[in-house]
């Protein structure tokens, strides 16, 4: 069943039109990913499915009584007002009901409210006002003005969500989640009945959610019934095809151009028809919009740091009554990918400051490597200069800047980061979230570095970009601390993580793992687990087992233990030796991924052993 159509719309804001007479249909039901390159008009084609902009020609027709409620990218508004009470005004009438009902004590107001919200089903819109805001850890009382633009965020996602309408337009949910509550809204959205259509970056959210797909490209739509990964298959042949009918057009152009340019013999013949059709070939030649090339940037790598870039030993960090981490051991060498993991708030941000030597740790020890040259990617993007151009922005006091040993003009720098000469001699102010994360990324990429630090980066950019830099930050020689929960995006670039995990009244465990999240996943660990003394398999014969608990089997199977936990825990030994070699990364992909996934399956295999042995002893 239809409730959106657009008929032949369009809207134009400049001198290409954002959308050019398109047509689209959203169905009941359907969970539609909306992708397109920043500056697209992505947003813009929301706000039009909310009814919060006209258009300029065509129709968009929606079925008779159908609610459309949209997340906002900007931060919440009513900055006076608690979050409970702005969850409250998103319900419009029977918010307002349940408002004054819990401060009136007048019986025939009472009376009125009362009708208002049983007739609107406002106790259960009160009941999921409370399951979001506790699930999006959001604070009811907390005033919005007194929150951060992140928190922000997070209260316009829940302000669509409460309001269970029949279309749920959603424009990057995932900024500034963790990954505990992006699988809750993964969850969520997928056993939603009604429709839904989202912006993300997020190709794990992505891939888990949606079952069509709707592309913006150079103003027109193209819509995909398939998951992601068909679309990327299709989308490739639709370019191909593209690229095709243009060359067979322009072949026929210069054609019919060579025809037309002849003497006067030809002139007494020539059919006005084929004069007309000429005219419609170079206009649409004229008009022919391009895809913007492609995102290009290589990493400015300085000279190779030691051998060893952090080495931490029982490290532990109080901050107030928060304990960030306690008895950390770890050690970081060069050409590792490191990703740290763990919910908002928990210290994530702090604990890189303490690896990088930036604070002093109230124990234990942190020791940082010879010749370390770092660069820092902001979270919060405060190294923009607003007032200032774009071009300032990175300029380091010269119109060049010098890239692995070659010289590069700062315009044409920034044109391999899809910035336009205008938006390069324009104010920085005047950027959106992804392009102003290009500017961080251009300014990054420019700075000789041996380690790289990046705070969330992939927030507000698109697919685009977030394949060139896995790649590139994937062959970086150097090392990377990348705090992130983008799952995919993890996986594809770190080769370890610590996570904070296992909170116990509010302190938590900060663990190390071999590989990216999947890994991490196979090899948590839990609060219950403990391994025995690895002295005790290791050097005592196994013993006699007689308790006739123990089928022949087990017993077998509990005396053989001992020598398989060995065996592991040395070809553990031999493959982490491996992957410490400095040289590691310099080998190609597939042997990198073969190496490492065979390490962490051998963790978790030695988890089993450990396990399986806990348990037969048990029975003795």
């Amino acid at each position: 069943m239809s409730l959106i159509h657009f008929d032949r719309v369009s809207i134009d804001f400049g001198a290409k039109p954002v959308l050019d007479a398109v047509n689209l249909t959203i169905n009941k039901g359907e969970k539609l990913a909306l992708i397109g390159r920043n500056g697209e008009g992505k947003s813009t084609l929301l706000k039009i499915m909310a009814g919060e902009i006209p258009v300029d020609d065509g129709q968009v027709i929606k079925q008779d009584g159908i609610k459309v409620a949209m997340m906002k990218q900007s931060a919440a508004d009513e900055s006076e007002s608690t979050v409970r009470q702005f969850l409250l005004h998103a319900l419009g009438q029977v918010g307002h009901a349940l408002e004054q009902y819990e401060s009136t004590t007048d019986p025939q107001q009472l009376a009125r409210h009362q009708q208002v919200i049983d007739e609107h089903h406002g106790w259960d819109l009160l009941q999921q006002i409370e399951v979001v805001t506790s699930r999006l850890k959001l604070e009811p009382d907390a005033v919005i003005r007194s929150l951060s633009g992140g928190v922000r965020r997070r209260i316009n996602l829940a302000a669509a969500l409460v309001q269970q309408p029949d279309v749920l337009l959603l424009d990057e949910p995932t900024n500034h989640l963790d990954i505990e509550s992006i699988l809750w809204l993964q969850d969520l959205v997928a056993r939603l009945h009604c429709a839904v259509v989202f912006v993300t970056h997020d190709r794990a959210f992505l891939r888990h959610i949606a079952n069509g797909i709707i592309e913006l490209d150079r103003g027109h739509i193209h819509q995909y019934v398939c998951g992601y990964d068909k679309y990327l298959e299709r989308r490739e042949a639709r370019l191909a095809a593209e690229v095709k009918e243009w060359q067979r057009l322009d072949k026929k152009l210069s054609q019919e151009e060579i025809w037309v340019r002849q003497g006067i013999k030809a002139r007494r013949t020539r059919s006005e028809s084929r004069v007309r059709d000429l005219v419609a070939l170079r206009e649409e030649r004229k008009n022919r919009r391009q895809q913007s090339g492609t995102t290009q940037a290589s990493i400015n790598v300085a000279e190779a740091s030691g051998k060893k870039v952090i080495v931490t030993h029982n490290l532990g960090f109080q901050y107030g009554d928060q304990t960030i981490v306690q008895g950390l051991t770890c050690k970081i060498m060069r050409g590792d990918k490191v990703g740290i993991i763990g919910p908002n708030g928990v210290g994530k941000t702090t604990l890189v400051r303490l690896l990088l030597g930036e604070l002093e740790p109230d124990s234990g020890s942190v020791k940082l490597g010879t010749g370390l040259e770092v660069a820092y990617f902001d979270q919060l993007k405060q190294a923009i200069n607003d007032e200032d151009t774009v071009q300032n922005n990175l300029q380091l006091g010269t119109d060049f800047v010098e890239i692995n040993g070659k010289s590069r003009h700062v315009i044409s720098y920034l044109q391999d980061f899809l910035f336009s000469a205008e938006k390069i001699r324009g104010p920085a102010s005047v950027l959106s979230g992804g392009e102003r994360s290009r500017l961080l990324l251009a300014r990054l990429f420019a700075r000789p570095a041996n380690v790289i630090v990046m705070d969330e980066p992939t927030n507000d950019l698109d697919m685009e970009t977030l394949d060139l830099i896995q790649d590139l930050l994937f062959e970086f020689q150097g090392t990377l601390i990348l705090i992130s929960h983008d799952r995919d995006f993890i996986d594809h670039v770190c080769t370890q993580t610590i996570v904070f995990e296992n909170p116990v009244d509010g302190q938590y465990q900060v663990n190390e793992y071999v590989g990216g999240y999947e890994d991490y996943l196979r090899q948590r660990k839990t609060p219950v687990e403990a391994k025995p003394e690895k002295k005790t398999v290791a050097t005592e014969k196994p013993k006699k087992i007689s308790d006739k608990k123990l089928s022949f089997n087990e017993k077998y199977e509990l005396e053989q233990l001992p020598e398989k936990i060995d065996a592991l825990e040395s070809a553990i030994t031999t493959l982490s030796n491996q992957v410490c070699e400095p040289d590691f990364y310099s080998q190609d992909a597939a042997t990198i991924k073969q190496v490492t996934t065979e390490l962490a399956q051998m963790e978790q295999d030695l988890q089993a052993a450990y396990a399986r042995w806990d348990e037969l002893e048990a029975k003795t």
